[in-house]
């Protein structure tokens, strides 16, 4: 069992795609915290874990596994073409659906809060108790999607040629 477990590990560790897929996620997410430094001026390392923002982890992901997977099976792989219908639609979702629901986050929010300073009771239609609000930073702008995309296919190019 323990060399099967070992074997198993080394087969994870020499998969070029998903170790690309890996790296540039959390290469995606660290970069969150310095360049929200930048643009605010102030550390914020919850950024490491938390949805949207710049870059899209989600779309460095998907672009560093479908760029690494160009590199190892082949443009014309029908795993390949899996893989580019993969990353459109998690792209898509980040910088489209998913931001959507962030700003009616936003707007839900303010209606609750304008509600409550009225003294209007409402019940909860969900399980959010009183007094929480949703979480409105869901999904990405679409530059915030590019830049992720950008940065995976580039981790995606150098695990596909070299891992």
């Amino acid at each position: 069992m323990g060399t099967d477990l070992v074997q198993f590990l080394l087969g994870l560790w020499h998969n070029a795609p998903l170790m690309a897929a890996v790296t540039a996620i959390l290469v995606g997410q660290l970069a969150k915290v310095p360049l929200h430094y930048v643009l605010y001026r102030e550390w914020d390392l919850h950024k490491v874990i938390d949805a949207g923002g710049m870059p899209s982890s989600h779309a460095a992901g998907a672009a560093a596994l479908t760029v690494a997977l160009a590199y190892v099976v082949g443009p014309q792989s029908p795993v390949f073409a899996t893989a580019v219908v993969f990353a459109v639609i998690v792209m898509y979702d980040a910088g489209g659906i998913r931001r959507h629901a962030g700003e009616h986050a936003v707007l839900l929010n303010r209606l609750a809060m304008e509600l409550a300073e009225s003294g209007i009771a409402v019940q909860a239609a969900s399980t959010v108790r009183e007094g929480e609000r949703l979480k409105e930073i869901l999904g990405h702008e679409p530059r915030e999607v590019v830049v992720g995309a950008i940065l995976g296919a580039v981790v995606g190019a150098v695990f596909g040629k070299w891992w």
